[in-house]
C-alpha cells in the first residue's frame, strides 16, 4: 500500500522527516518514533519503532535482519515517548500490512 501523507497528522506525532535515501539513514534524529521502509513509488515495505534515543540503532537493526527489503526510501515520525510509538506502530502495521512485517 502506497503511504498516506495524512498519516503525518496523528496526534503521536509531533515532527516527521521527508523521504531519503536508506543508505542515509544514520542522518535521522536518535529520537522515539516509528521509521517507515518504502520503495521509490511509497510503496510501504516495512513499519518500525524505536525508542528514545534508538532510531538509528533500530534502523540498522532492522536493515541487518533484512526488512529493508525492496525498500530504497526511509521516513521518519517522531513522538514524544516510546509509548506512544508502539502504539503507532501497531495502528500503522494494521493499516498497511507491510510485507517485511509479515514474517
Amino acid at each position: 500500500m502506497r503511504w498516506d501523507t495524512t498519516d503525518h497528522q496523528d496526534w503521536r506525532v509531533v515532527d516527521y522527516t521527508r523521504w531519503s535515501n536508506i543508505e542515509n539513514y544514520q542522518n535521522l534524529e536518535n529520537r522515539a518514533g516509528v521509521y517507515i521502509f518504502a520503495d521509490v513509488n511509497h510503496q510501504v515495505k516495512y513499519i518500525g519503532k524505536a525508542g528514545a534515543g534508538r532510531m538509528v540503532n533500530e534502523i540498522s537493526n532492522a536493515m541487518y535482519r533484512g526488512k529493508s527489503k525492496g525498500a530504497t526510501l526511509v521516513k521518519a515520525l517522531y513522538t514524544n515517548s516510546g509509548a506512544n510509538a508502539q502504539s503507532l506502530e501497531t495502528v500503522l502495521i494494521n493499516k498497511y500490512n507491510p510485507p517485511n512485517n509479515r514474517a
